[in-house]
Protein backbone atom coordinates (compact mmCIF):
# COMPACT_ATOMS: atom_id res chain seq x y z
CA UNK A 1 0.00 0.00 0.00
CA UNK A 2 1.56 3.14 -0.78
CA UNK A 3 2.23 6.26 1.74
CA UNK A 4 -0.69 8.40 0.25
CA UNK A 5 -3.02 5.65 0.65
CA UNK A 6 -1.94 4.97 4.47
CA UNK A 7 -2.10 8.87 4.75
CA UNK A 8 -5.40 9.18 3.70
CA UNK A 9 -6.58 6.20 5.32
CA UNK A 10 -5.72 8.18 8.76
CA UNK A 11 -6.87 11.30 7.69
CA UNK A 12 -10.31 9.68 7.49
CA UNK A 13 -9.48 8.01 10.88
CA UNK A 14 -9.00 10.98 12.39
CA UNK A 15 -11.85 12.69 10.98
CA UNK A 16 -14.20 9.85 12.77
CA UNK A 17 -12.93 9.93 15.40
CA UNK A 18 -13.51 13.76 15.56
CA UNK A 19 -16.82 13.49 14.63
CA UNK A 20 -17.34 10.25 16.94
CA UNK A 21 -15.71 12.95 20.05
CA UNK A 22 -17.90 16.19 18.86
CA UNK A 23 -21.07 14.11 18.90
CA UNK A 24 -20.06 12.64 22.06
CA UNK A 25 -20.46 15.87 23.63
CA UNK A 26 -23.40 16.63 21.51
CA UNK A 27 -25.31 14.06 23.38
CA UNK A 28 -23.84 14.73 26.60
CA UNK A 29 -25.50 17.81 26.18
CA UNK A 30 -28.75 16.20 25.29
CA UNK A 31 -28.91 14.03 27.91
CA UNK A 32 -28.23 16.71 30.61
CA UNK A 33 -30.95 19.38 28.78
CA UNK A 34 -33.28 16.55 28.90
CA UNK A 35 -32.83 15.30 32.33
CA UNK A 36 -32.77 18.98 33.82
CA UNK A 37 -36.06 19.43 31.87
CA UNK A 38 -37.56 16.71 33.34
CA UNK A 39 -36.70 17.39 37.26
CA UNK A 40 -38.03 20.56 37.08
CA UNK A 41 -41.65 19.56 35.16
CA UNK A 42 -42.58 16.91 36.91
CA UNK A 43 -41.50 18.33 40.36
CA UNK A 44 -43.70 21.31 39.18
CA UNK A 45 -46.16 20.97 36.34
CA UNK A 46 -49.95 20.99 37.15
CA UNK A 47 -52.68 21.31 34.44
CA UNK A 48 -55.38 22.22 37.24
CA UNK A 49 -54.07 22.18 40.43
CA UNK A 50 -54.63 19.36 42.28
CA UNK A 51 -56.99 17.55 40.06
CA UNK A 52 -55.91 14.58 37.92
CA UNK A 53 -52.10 16.17 38.50
CA UNK A 54 -50.55 12.82 37.98
CA UNK A 55 -51.76 12.48 34.98
CA UNK A 56 -50.96 16.08 33.96
CA UNK A 57 -47.47 14.88 35.20
CA UNK A 58 -47.07 12.00 33.09
CA UNK A 59 -48.40 14.14 30.21
CA UNK A 60 -45.37 16.40 30.66
CA UNK A 61 -43.00 13.62 31.65
CA UNK A 62 -44.37 11.61 28.23
CA UNK A 63 -43.44 15.22 26.64
CA UNK A 64 -40.06 15.70 27.49
CA UNK A 65 -39.22 12.08 27.38
CA UNK A 66 -40.43 11.54 24.05
CA UNK A 67 -38.98 14.99 22.15
CA UNK A 68 -35.56 14.66 24.18
CA UNK A 69 -35.03 11.19 23.76
CA UNK A 70 -35.77 11.05 20.07
CA UNK A 71 -33.07 13.51 19.30
CA UNK A 72 -30.61 11.19 22.09
CA UNK A 73 -31.69 8.49 20.17
CA UNK A 74 -31.37 9.70 16.81
CA UNK A 75 -27.73 10.71 17.64
CA UNK A 76 -27.19 7.77 19.21
CA UNK A 77 -27.55 6.05 16.03
CA UNK A 78 -25.65 8.07 14.30
CA UNK A 79 -22.98 7.83 17.63
CA UNK A 80 -23.16 3.83 16.71
CA UNK A 81 -22.22 3.97 13.47
CA UNK A 82 -19.44 6.18 13.69
CA UNK A 83 -18.16 3.72 17.09
CA UNK A 84 -18.99 0.51 14.26
CA UNK A 85 -16.47 2.33 12.00
CA UNK A 86 -13.97 3.48 14.01
CA UNK A 87 -14.07 -0.24 15.65
CA UNK A 88 -14.00 -2.16 12.86
CA UNK A 89 -10.89 -0.93 10.83
CA UNK A 90 -11.08 -3.60 8.17
CA UNK A 91 -14.71 -4.09 7.47
CA UNK A 92 -15.50 -6.67 9.90
CA UNK A 93 -16.00 -6.45 13.66
CA UNK A 94 -13.73 -8.49 15.32
CA UNK A 95 -15.64 -10.93 18.12
CA UNK A 96 -13.18 -10.17 20.47
CA UNK A 97 -13.83 -6.56 19.96
CA UNK A 98 -17.13 -7.41 20.48
CA UNK A 99 -16.58 -9.78 24.12
CA UNK A 100 -14.45 -7.10 25.43
CA UNK A 101 -17.19 -4.20 24.74
CA UNK A 102 -19.62 -6.61 26.77
CA UNK A 103 -17.20 -7.13 29.52
CA UNK A 104 -17.66 -3.20 30.13
CA UNK A 105 -21.50 -3.37 31.30
CA UNK A 106 -21.89 -3.86 35.33
CA UNK A 107 -23.87 -6.36 36.99
CA UNK A 108 -26.34 -3.60 37.66
CA UNK A 109 -26.48 -2.49 33.54
CA UNK A 110 -27.37 -6.49 33.14
CA UNK A 111 -29.89 -6.60 35.62
CA UNK A 112 -31.75 -3.20 33.72
CA UNK A 113 -31.22 -5.07 30.55
CA UNK A 114 -32.78 -8.07 31.72
CA UNK A 115 -35.58 -6.14 33.34
CA UNK A 116 -36.37 -4.33 30.36
CA UNK A 117 -36.01 -7.65 28.43
CA UNK A 118 -38.60 -9.75 30.68
CA UNK A 119 -40.90 -6.18 30.72
CA UNK A 120 -41.05 -6.64 26.93
CA UNK A 121 -42.12 -10.77 27.09
CA UNK A 122 -44.48 -9.93 29.86
CA UNK A 123 -46.46 -7.45 27.14
CA UNK A 124 -46.61 -10.66 25.01
CA UNK A 125 -46.88 -13.27 28.01
CA UNK A 126 -49.98 -11.22 29.19
CA UNK A 127 -52.44 -10.22 26.28
CA UNK A 128 -53.41 -6.84 27.31
CA UNK A 129 -51.03 -5.60 24.82
CA UNK A 130 -53.46 -1.79 24.87
CA UNK A 131 -53.18 -1.41 28.38
CA UNK A 132 -49.54 -2.75 28.29
CA UNK A 133 -48.45 -0.02 26.17
CA UNK A 134 -49.28 2.62 28.24
CA UNK A 135 -50.58 1.19 31.70
CA UNK A 136 -53.86 1.98 34.02
CA UNK A 137 -55.29 5.30 34.32
CA UNK A 138 -54.10 7.88 36.30
CA UNK A 139 -50.85 5.51 36.91
CA UNK A 140 -49.43 5.42 33.72
CA UNK A 141 -46.63 2.62 34.38
CA UNK A 142 -46.85 0.57 30.86
CA UNK A 143 -44.01 -0.54 29.03
CA UNK A 144 -43.22 2.68 27.45
CA UNK A 145 -42.40 3.70 31.40
CA UNK A 146 -40.50 1.25 31.63
CA UNK A 147 -38.18 1.90 28.46
CA UNK A 148 -38.09 5.63 29.68
CA UNK A 149 -36.85 4.46 32.84
CA UNK A 150 -34.27 2.32 31.49
CA UNK A 151 -33.22 5.01 28.89
CA UNK A 152 -32.79 7.43 31.86
CA UNK A 153 -30.50 4.74 33.42
CA UNK A 154 -28.42 4.20 30.06
CA UNK A 155 -28.23 7.54 28.89
CA UNK A 156 -26.87 8.98 32.35
CA UNK A 157 -24.61 6.30 33.09
CA UNK A 158 -23.33 6.33 29.78
CA UNK A 159 -23.10 10.10 29.22
CA UNK A 160 -23.27 11.59 32.33
CA UNK A 161 -20.77 14.17 32.29
CA UNK A 162 -22.68 17.08 33.41
CA UNK A 163 -24.20 14.96 36.41
CA UNK A 164 -24.30 18.14 38.62
CA UNK A 165 -26.31 19.96 36.71
CA UNK A 166 -28.53 17.21 36.69
CA UNK A 167 -28.57 16.92 40.18
CA UNK A 168 -28.22 20.74 40.83
CA UNK A 169 -31.49 20.88 38.82
CA UNK A 170 -33.38 18.42 40.80
CA UNK A 171 -31.75 18.95 43.91
CA UNK A 172 -32.78 22.77 43.41
CA UNK A 173 -36.23 22.04 42.37
CA UNK A 174 -36.78 19.46 45.13
CA UNK A 175 -35.55 21.83 48.05
CA UNK A 176 -38.49 24.25 46.48
CA UNK A 177 -41.56 21.55 46.61
CA UNK A 178 -40.17 20.55 50.31
CA UNK A 179 -40.75 24.03 51.38
CA UNK A 180 -43.79 24.41 50.29
CA UNK A 181 -44.84 21.48 51.31
CA UNK A 182 -43.56 22.55 55.11
CA UNK A 183 -45.85 25.83 54.52
CA UNK A 184 -48.68 23.96 53.43
CA UNK A 185 -48.82 21.84 56.51
CA UNK A 186 -49.20 25.27 58.47
CA UNK A 187 -51.71 26.79 56.12
CA UNK A 188 -50.04 28.78 54.04
CA UNK A 189 -50.21 28.32 50.44
CA UNK A 190 -47.87 30.55 48.30
CA UNK A 191 -49.06 29.09 45.30
CA UNK A 192 -52.75 28.52 45.41
CA UNK A 193 -52.80 25.15 45.01
CA UNK A 194 -55.34 25.48 48.37
CA UNK A 195 -57.98 27.96 46.74
CA UNK A 196 -61.66 26.43 46.83
CA UNK A 197 -60.32 23.07 48.65
CA UNK A 198 -62.13 21.98 52.20
CA UNK A 199 -60.14 21.56 55.30
CA UNK A 200 -60.29 17.68 54.82
CA UNK A 201 -58.74 18.04 51.23
CA UNK A 202 -55.87 20.49 51.96
CA UNK A 203 -54.60 17.14 54.51
CA UNK A 204 -54.44 14.79 52.02
CA UNK A 205 -52.76 17.16 49.26
CA UNK A 206 -49.01 18.78 49.58
CA UNK A 207 -47.20 21.52 47.62
CA UNK A 208 -46.66 20.14 43.75
CA UNK A 209 -46.91 16.94 44.60
CA UNK A 210 -50.42 16.07 44.95
CA UNK A 211 -51.52 13.24 47.51
CA UNK A 212 -49.49 12.99 50.32
CA UNK A 213 -48.46 9.36 49.84
CA UNK A 214 -47.32 10.48 46.10
CA UNK A 215 -45.18 13.63 47.94
CA UNK A 216 -43.33 11.57 50.25
CA UNK A 217 -41.91 9.13 47.47
CA UNK A 218 -40.43 12.34 46.08
CA UNK A 219 -39.32 13.26 49.21
CA UNK A 220 -37.96 9.89 50.09
CA UNK A 221 -35.84 9.78 47.00
CA UNK A 222 -34.74 13.24 46.84
CA UNK A 223 -33.74 14.02 50.34
CA UNK A 224 -30.78 11.66 50.77
CA UNK A 225 -28.49 13.20 48.14
CA UNK A 226 -28.74 16.38 49.97
CA UNK A 227 -28.11 14.74 53.17
CA UNK A 228 -24.86 12.79 51.86
CA UNK A 229 -23.52 16.04 50.87
CA UNK A 230 -24.29 17.50 54.07
CA UNK A 231 -22.51 14.20 55.89
CA UNK A 232 -19.65 13.89 53.61
CA UNK A 233 -18.68 16.86 51.40
CA UNK A 234 -15.34 18.63 52.82
CA UNK A 235 -16.05 22.34 51.44
CA UNK A 236 -17.65 24.25 54.09
CA UNK A 237 -20.30 26.02 51.43
CA UNK A 238 -21.46 22.52 50.48
CA UNK A 239 -21.84 21.41 54.05
CA UNK A 240 -24.11 24.84 54.61
CA UNK A 241 -25.56 23.85 51.73
CA UNK A 242 -26.22 20.63 52.84
CA UNK A 243 -27.25 21.30 56.38
CA UNK A 244 -29.78 23.69 54.84
CA UNK A 245 -31.82 21.39 52.59
CA UNK A 246 -31.47 18.23 54.82
CA UNK A 247 -32.96 20.79 57.58
CA UNK A 248 -36.25 22.01 55.58
CA UNK A 249 -36.43 18.24 54.58
CA UNK A 250 -36.94 16.73 57.71
CA UNK A 251 -39.17 19.27 58.40
CA UNK A 252 -41.60 18.51 55.80
CA UNK A 253 -40.80 14.98 56.50
CA UNK A 254 -42.19 15.08 59.65
CA UNK A 255 -45.26 16.16 58.83
CA UNK A 256 -46.26 14.72 55.36
CA UNK A 257 -48.33 12.15 57.40
CA UNK A 258 -47.46 8.84 56.08
CA UNK A 259 -46.02 5.77 58.04
CA UNK A 260 -43.92 4.79 55.14
CA UNK A 261 -41.55 7.33 55.02
CA UNK A 262 -40.67 6.77 58.30
CA UNK A 263 -39.74 3.36 56.83
CA UNK A 264 -37.91 4.64 54.29
CA UNK A 265 -35.59 7.15 56.63
CA UNK A 266 -34.98 3.60 58.51
CA UNK A 267 -33.13 2.46 55.19
CA UNK A 268 -31.16 5.86 54.42
CA UNK A 269 -30.38 6.27 57.94
CA UNK A 270 -29.09 2.52 58.07
CA UNK A 271 -26.45 2.79 54.65
CA UNK A 272 -25.60 6.52 56.36
CA UNK A 273 -24.67 4.61 60.08
CA UNK A 274 -22.50 2.22 57.93
CA UNK A 275 -20.80 4.07 56.19
CA UNK A 276 -20.40 7.51 58.77
CA UNK A 277 -18.53 5.08 61.44
CA UNK A 278 -15.49 4.80 59.39
CA UNK A 279 -14.44 8.37 60.78
CA UNK A 280 -14.98 10.40 64.05
CA UNK A 281 -16.34 13.82 61.81
CA UNK A 282 -18.49 11.60 59.79
CA UNK A 283 -19.62 10.38 62.67
CA UNK A 284 -19.98 13.21 64.63
CA UNK A 285 -22.28 14.77 61.79
CA UNK A 286 -24.25 11.53 61.64
CA UNK A 287 -25.14 12.13 65.31
CA UNK A 288 -25.89 16.13 64.13
CA UNK A 289 -28.12 14.55 61.49
CA UNK A 290 -30.10 12.98 64.11
CA UNK A 291 -30.53 15.81 66.21
CA UNK A 292 -31.86 17.52 63.20
CA UNK A 293 -34.57 15.03 63.24
CA UNK A 294 -35.64 15.11 66.45
CA UNK A 295 -35.50 19.17 66.51
CA UNK A 296 -37.53 19.16 63.26
CA UNK A 297 -40.31 17.34 64.69
CA UNK A 298 -40.44 20.15 68.06
CA UNK A 299 -40.05 22.80 65.92
CA UNK A 300 -42.48 21.71 63.58
CA UNK A 301 -44.94 20.54 66.53
CA UNK A 302 -45.28 24.68 67.84
CA UNK A 303 -45.45 25.85 64.00
CA UNK A 304 -47.95 24.22 63.15
CA UNK A 305 -49.93 25.15 65.93
CA UNK A 306 -50.01 28.50 64.57
CA UNK A 307 -52.05 27.64 61.95
CA UNK A 308 -53.62 24.44 62.58
CA UNK A 309 -55.56 22.41 60.49
CA UNK A 310 -58.39 20.66 62.59
CA UNK A 311 -58.84 17.81 59.97
CA UNK A 312 -55.41 16.74 59.41
CA UNK A 313 -55.42 13.37 61.57
CA UNK A 314 -51.72 11.48 62.47
CA UNK A 315 -50.56 8.65 61.13
CA UNK A 316 -49.15 6.89 64.37
CA UNK A 317 -45.58 7.22 63.89
CA UNK A 318 -46.57 10.78 63.13
CA UNK A 319 -48.28 11.53 65.51
CA UNK A 320 -44.91 10.43 67.68
CA UNK A 321 -42.82 12.28 66.79
CA UNK A 322 -44.65 15.40 66.87
CA UNK A 323 -46.39 15.40 70.03
CA UNK A 324 -44.34 12.02 71.60
CA UNK A 325 -42.88 12.57 74.89
CA UNK A 326 -40.02 9.90 73.79
CA UNK A 327 -38.83 12.22 71.10
CA UNK A 328 -38.44 15.01 74.10
CA UNK A 329 -35.83 12.25 75.30
CA UNK A 330 -34.64 10.91 72.25
CA UNK A 331 -33.42 14.80 70.99
CA UNK A 332 -31.80 15.39 74.76
CA UNK A 333 -29.57 12.20 73.98
CA UNK A 334 -28.93 13.26 70.84
CA UNK A 335 -27.27 16.56 71.80
CA UNK A 336 -25.31 15.33 74.95
CA UNK A 337 -24.34 12.62 72.45
CA UNK A 338 -23.32 15.38 70.34
CA UNK A 339 -21.47 16.87 73.15
CA UNK A 340 -19.98 14.02 74.43
CA UNK A 341 -18.28 13.75 70.53
CA UNK A 342 -17.31 16.93 70.46
CA UNK A 343 -15.50 16.65 73.76
CA UNK A 344 -13.43 13.45 72.48
CA UNK A 345 -12.74 15.29 68.92
CA UNK A 346 -8.51 15.75 70.02
CA UNK A 347 -8.47 11.87 70.89
CA UNK A 348 -7.69 9.08 68.77
CA UNK A 349 -10.09 7.44 67.19
CA UNK A 350 -10.98 3.97 67.09
CA UNK A 351 -11.88 3.38 63.57
CA UNK A 352 -12.00 -0.56 63.54
CA UNK A 353 -13.83 -0.90 66.82
CA UNK A 354 -16.89 1.39 66.18
CA UNK A 355 -17.11 -0.12 62.52
CA UNK A 356 -18.23 -3.20 64.58
CA UNK A 357 -20.07 -0.61 66.83
CA UNK A 358 -21.86 0.28 63.60
CA UNK A 359 -22.54 -3.48 62.35
CA UNK A 360 -24.33 -3.99 65.86
CA UNK A 361 -26.67 -1.12 65.86
CA UNK A 362 -27.59 -2.35 62.18
CA UNK A 363 -27.94 -6.52 63.47
CA UNK A 364 -30.09 -4.92 66.10
CA UNK A 365 -32.18 -2.91 63.60
CA UNK A 366 -32.52 -6.51 61.70
CA UNK A 367 -33.20 -8.35 64.64
CA UNK A 368 -35.65 -5.92 65.64
CA UNK A 369 -37.48 -5.87 62.31
CA UNK A 370 -37.46 -9.55 62.28
CA UNK A 371 -39.03 -9.94 65.73
CA UNK A 372 -41.41 -7.58 64.56
CA UNK A 373 -42.65 -9.20 61.85
CA UNK A 374 -42.45 -12.75 64.33
CA UNK A 375 -45.20 -10.48 66.95
CA UNK A 376 -47.51 -9.58 64.04
CA UNK A 377 -47.68 -13.47 62.81
CA UNK A 378 -47.96 -14.89 66.48
CA UNK A 379 -50.92 -12.32 67.21
CA UNK A 380 -52.76 -12.56 63.92
CA UNK A 381 -53.14 -16.36 65.00
CA UNK A 382 -53.63 -15.52 68.83
CA UNK A 383 -50.71 -17.45 70.14
CA UNK A 384 -49.22 -14.69 72.25
CA UNK A 385 -49.87 -15.14 76.29
CA UNK A 386 -53.23 -12.90 77.08
CA UNK A 387 -51.32 -10.31 78.38
CA UNK A 388 -48.72 -9.62 75.52
CA UNK A 389 -51.76 -9.99 73.59
CA UNK A 390 -53.94 -7.70 75.41
CA UNK A 391 -50.60 -5.18 74.97
CA UNK A 392 -50.02 -6.07 71.48
CA UNK A 393 -53.51 -5.30 70.36
CA UNK A 394 -53.30 -1.62 71.27
CA UNK A 395 -50.83 -0.86 68.67
CA UNK A 396 -52.63 -1.44 65.25
CA UNK A 397 -49.13 -2.33 63.43
CA UNK A 398 -49.13 -5.94 65.50
CA UNK A 399 -52.76 -6.63 64.46
CA UNK A 400 -52.56 -8.15 60.95
CA UNK A 401 -55.94 -7.99 59.16
CA UNK A 402 -57.58 -6.50 56.31
CA UNK A 403 -57.73 -3.19 57.79
CA UNK A 404 -53.71 -3.80 58.64
CA UNK A 405 -51.70 -0.55 57.14
CA UNK A 406 -54.62 0.94 56.09
CA UNK A 407 -56.48 -1.66 53.81
CA UNK A 408 -53.01 -3.32 52.70
CA UNK A 409 -53.71 -6.86 54.56
CA UNK A 410 -56.67 -7.08 52.36
CA UNK A 411 -54.81 -5.80 49.26
CA UNK A 412 -51.10 -7.94 50.16
CA UNK A 413 -53.72 -11.28 50.53
CA UNK A 414 -55.83 -11.18 47.70
CA UNK A 415 -52.43 -10.38 45.59
CA UNK A 416 -51.00 -13.38 46.57
CA UNK A 417 -54.00 -15.25 45.87
CA UNK A 418 -53.93 -13.45 42.43
CA UNK A 419 -50.04 -14.40 42.01
CA UNK A 420 -51.04 -18.24 43.20
CA UNK A 421 -53.91 -18.97 41.26
CA UNK A 422 -51.52 -18.04 37.61
CA UNK A 423 -50.52 -20.05 34.93
CA UNK A 424 -47.26 -20.87 34.72
CA UNK A 425 -46.89 -19.06 31.52
CA UNK A 426 -47.92 -15.56 33.94
CA UNK A 427 -46.14 -16.96 37.23
CA UNK A 428 -42.87 -16.91 35.06
CA UNK A 429 -43.00 -13.55 32.75
CA UNK A 430 -46.48 -11.67 34.35
CA UNK A 431 -49.24 -10.47 32.98
CA UNK A 432 -47.81 -7.84 31.36
CA UNK A 433 -46.53 -4.05 32.76
CA UNK A 434 -49.41 -2.04 34.66
CA UNK A 435 -52.00 -4.66 34.19
CA UNK A 436 -52.50 -5.92 37.46
CA UNK A 437 -56.01 -3.95 37.42
CA UNK A 438 -56.65 -5.86 33.66
CA UNK A 439 -55.78 -9.11 34.94
CA UNK A 440 -57.51 -8.85 38.00
CA UNK A 441 -61.00 -7.60 35.99
CA UNK A 442 -60.88 -10.07 33.76
CA UNK A 443 -59.88 -13.49 35.87
CA UNK A 444 -60.47 -11.95 39.75
CA UNK A 445 -63.23 -9.62 38.63
CA UNK A 446 -66.22 -10.85 41.08
CA UNK A 447 -64.00 -11.67 43.98
CA UNK A 448 -62.43 -7.61 43.84
CA UNK A 449 -65.55 -6.35 42.99
CA UNK A 450 -66.72 -8.06 46.29
CA UNK A 451 -63.76 -6.89 48.05
CA UNK A 452 -63.53 -3.69 46.66
CA UNK A 453 -66.72 -2.27 44.58
CA UNK A 454 -66.80 -0.37 41.83
CA UNK A 455 -63.01 0.86 42.86
CA UNK A 456 -60.24 -0.44 40.70
CA UNK A 457 -57.51 -2.11 42.46
CA UNK A 458 -54.43 -0.49 40.03
CA UNK A 459 -51.75 -2.44 41.89
CA UNK A 460 -50.47 -4.56 45.28
CA UNK A 461 -49.87 -1.37 46.80
CA UNK A 462 -46.62 -2.98 47.41
CA UNK A 463 -44.23 -2.13 44.29
CA UNK A 464 -42.46 -5.70 44.84
CA UNK A 465 -45.41 -7.76 44.93
CA UNK A 466 -47.00 -5.68 42.10
CA UNK A 467 -43.88 -6.58 39.90
CA UNK A 468 -44.08 -9.94 40.56
CA UNK A 469 -47.50 -10.38 39.31
CA UNK A 470 -47.08 -7.75 36.30
CA UNK A 471 -43.54 -9.37 35.36
CA UNK A 472 -43.24 -12.49 36.79
CA UNK A 473 -40.62 -14.18 38.38
CA UNK A 474 -37.63 -13.87 36.07
CA UNK A 475 -38.76 -9.90 35.61
CA UNK A 476 -39.16 -9.53 39.20
CA UNK A 477 -35.64 -10.86 40.49
CA UNK A 478 -34.06 -8.82 37.42
CA UNK A 479 -35.64 -5.91 38.65
CA UNK A 480 -34.97 -7.02 42.31
CA UNK A 481 -31.39 -7.11 41.09
CA UNK A 482 -30.82 -3.25 39.47
CA UNK A 483 -31.15 -2.01 43.53
CA UNK A 484 -29.13 -4.74 45.13
CA UNK A 485 -26.05 -4.98 42.81
CA UNK A 486 -26.26 -1.23 42.63
CA UNK A 487 -26.24 -0.57 46.15
CA UNK A 488 -23.38 -2.85 47.14
CA UNK A 489 -21.52 -1.43 43.89
CA UNK A 490 -21.98 1.81 44.69
CA UNK A 491 -21.16 1.39 48.62
CA UNK A 492 -17.87 -0.36 47.44
CA UNK A 493 -17.06 2.54 45.70
CA UNK A 494 -18.23 5.18 47.98
CA UNK A 495 -14.00 6.54 48.81
CA UNK A 496 -14.49 7.97 45.02
CA UNK A 497 -17.25 10.50 45.32
CA UNK A 498 -19.96 11.31 47.90
CA UNK A 499 -22.22 11.31 45.89
CA UNK A 500 -22.23 7.64 45.82
CA UNK A 501 -23.55 6.89 49.10
CA UNK A 502 -26.20 9.21 48.63
CA UNK A 503 -27.18 7.67 45.89
CA UNK A 504 -26.97 4.18 47.49
CA UNK A 505 -29.13 5.83 50.51
CA UNK A 506 -31.49 6.46 48.12
CA UNK A 507 -32.08 3.51 46.27
CA UNK A 508 -32.95 1.93 49.75
CA UNK A 509 -35.15 4.24 50.73
CA UNK A 510 -37.06 3.89 47.33
CA UNK A 511 -37.06 -0.22 47.93
CA UNK A 512 -38.37 0.21 51.99
CA UNK A 513 -40.95 3.03 51.04
CA UNK A 514 -42.39 1.40 47.90
CA UNK A 515 -42.31 -1.70 50.46
CA UNK A 516 -45.71 0.22 51.28
CA UNK A 517 -46.60 1.76 47.78
CA UNK A 518 -46.15 1.64 44.01
CA UNK A 519 -44.65 3.11 40.87
CA UNK A 520 -45.23 6.10 39.95
CA UNK A 521 -43.97 9.46 37.49
CA UNK A 522 -43.49 11.47 41.07
CA UNK A 523 -40.57 8.52 42.31
CA UNK A 524 -39.01 5.79 39.27
CA UNK A 525 -38.06 8.77 37.04
CA UNK A 526 -35.61 10.01 39.96
CA UNK A 527 -34.39 6.58 41.58
CA UNK A 528 -33.33 5.17 37.93
CA UNK A 529 -31.49 8.72 37.27
CA UNK A 530 -30.03 8.71 40.69
CA UNK A 531 -28.51 5.13 39.57
CA UNK A 532 -27.44 6.28 36.20
CA UNK A 533 -25.70 9.02 37.81
CA UNK A 534 -23.87 6.03 40.62
CA UNK A 535 -23.09 4.07 37.48
CA UNK A 536 -21.47 6.74 35.64
CA UNK A 537 -19.44 7.72 38.39
CA UNK A 538 -18.05 4.04 38.85
CA UNK A 539 -17.46 3.93 35.14
CA UNK A 540 -15.43 7.14 35.21
CA UNK A 541 -13.00 5.62 37.89
CA UNK A 542 -12.46 2.76 35.90
CA UNK A 543 -11.51 4.79 32.60
CA UNK A 544 -15.36 3.66 30.97
CA UNK A 545 -16.86 6.73 30.51
CA UNK A 546 -19.44 7.06 27.28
Amino acid sequence: MSNKVIKGQKKRDAGVASAQGILKLLIEYVVAAVITVMCVAVSFYARDGYNQIGNAKFAAYRTVMTAGFSVFLLLMVVFGILWLHEKQKADKLRTGQMLTWAKTLSATDYCVLAYLLFSTISVVSGGFYEDALWGSFGWNMGWMAQLSFVLIYLAVSRFGKYYRVILSAFCGAAFVVFLIAVLHRMQIDPIGFYDGLQGYQTAQFLSTMGQATWYASYLVVALPVGMAVFLLAEKTLWRVLGGVYTTVGFASLVTQNSDSAYFALAGFMMVFLWVCVGKRETLNRFVEVCTLFFAAGKAMHFLMRIHPNPDLEYDFITDLVLNGSITWILLGICLLLCLFLYGRRNRPYQAVKMLWVGRAVLLAAAVFLAVTVGMIVLQSKGILPDGLASFFSEVSYFNWGDTWGNGRGRIWSFAVRVFAGESVLHKLFGVGPDCFSSYVGAVHGEEARLLWGDKILTNAHNEWLTVLVNSGIFGALSYLGVFVTAVRRYLRGRQQDCLLVGVAASAVSYMAYNFFCYQQVCCTPFVFLLLGVGEYLVRSKHGQDG
